[in-house]
């Protein structure tokens, strides 16, 4: 008797819950990107969603990545979100690795215009084997093109740029006359700080390894 009145408290339970649709940002589209249940606003907002960046721009060359998005706001039904960055799978990484190529890894911190801090990761790989003098002067010609052009935009518009394919060639094209590239990706982001133009509550920052800067 006592299993059976706690399986009806939890169906009971389950029915008070509602579905929630999930919106992304109206400058990234605004467009639905997942739905949740829940029984209140105060028990949704917080919540991260994972979806694969191939589902959010149409691109399927960024199958192997997937957005992050927190919600922050409820309306009625609808849940508006914040974009807190982006991951890509590890063993994409490491098949993009092969016999006699070389990795370059950077970690550059970016402030936005608008006093958003993103810490974005980024992974190089040559065709061959490369010189010390010549990895310093790659690493930094990939910081100077990253740090020239994340410096002059907006937070809206930087979530574009690490989402965009394009952003990807132009690193390519832009270090080329350097050392030409085999392989470039933007291997991870993660918003850590924000300025005051919206009043939306950010996660703890993740420790998972020091900044660095070019050597």
């Amino acid at each position: 008797m006592a299993g059976e009145r706690g399986q009806k408290r939890t169906k009971d339970k389950w029915k008070e819950k509602k579905w929630y649709t999930i919106l992304a940002p109206n400058q990234l589209g605004g467009k639905e990107i997942g739905l949740t249940p829940g029984s209140g606003p105060e028990e949704i907002k917080g919540r991260h969603i994972e979806i694969p960046t191939s589902d959010f721009t149409g691109n399927f060359k960024k199958s192997n990545s997937k957005l992050i998005f927190k919600i922050v706001d409820v309306t009625g039904l609808k849940c508006s979100t914040l974009f807190i960055g982006h991951s890509v799978n590890d063993d994409y990484i490491r098949r993009m690795v092969r016999r006699r190529k070389e990795k370059l890894e950077l970690v550059i911190k970016i402030k936005t215009v608008d006093n958003y801090t993103f810490v974005l990761k980024v992974v190089a790989i040559t065709d061959g084997k490369i010189t010390a003098a010549k990895r310093v002067e790659l690493r930094k010609a990939i910081w100077d093109l990253i740090s020239a052009k994340s410096n002059n935009i907006d937070y809206f518009e930087l979530a574009r740029y690490i989402m965009d394919e394009q952003s990807i060639n132009e690193i390519l094209a832009g270090v080329k006359d350097v050392y030409p590239l085999k392989k470039f990706e933007f291997r991870k982001s993660e918003l850590v700080d924000m300025g005051q133009t919206y009043n939306f509550s950010v996660p703890e920052p993740v420790n998972d390894g020091n900044v660095s800067e070019p050597q």
